[in-house]
């Protein structure tokens, strides 16, 4: 199947199209089902906002990430992350950095199979 869009290049503009309420590109890291991998989205997002202005670390450390967990978590945002929820989105926004959504996009298509999928801020919703 061939896919007509263009995802975001980099994660500056991958959270601008979010904030706007556009859907963005990004790719399947749960594979549980919808509500989950909206979580995982939604996570991967604020860790982006949290972290724009920031250097990059060349490996995403441990603590990557954990204040912005901390404060969805505060928010009672998806009803709480599981760890393995946490370590996706911990990737999914490194790599969003460090490549930009659309290399992943393209990454992830073809041979390495085909885990492109859209998502937005609809719901679940920060603020």
């Amino acid at each position: 199947m061939e896919y007509d869009f263009q995802p975001a290049i980099d994660a500056r503009e991958q959270l601008r199209r979010w904030d706007a309420g556009d859907t963005i590109w990004t790719i399947e890291m749960g594979g549980i089902g919808p509500g989950y991998e909206q979580a995982i989205q939604l996570l991967a997002i604020e860790i982006v906002r949290d972290e724009i202005d920031k250097p990059i670390p060349p490996a995403p450390p441990s603590e990557w990430g954990n204040e912005t967990v901390s404060r969805l978590e505060r928010m009672k945002t998806c009803g709480g992350f599981s760890g393995a929820q946490v370590g996706a989105a911990k990737f999914l926004s490194w790599k969003w950095f460090v490549v930009g959504p659309a290399a992943l996009c393209a990454e992830f298509s073809g041979t390495n199979g085909d885990r492109k999928i859209q998502a937005s801020k609809r719901w679940p919703r920060v603020g």
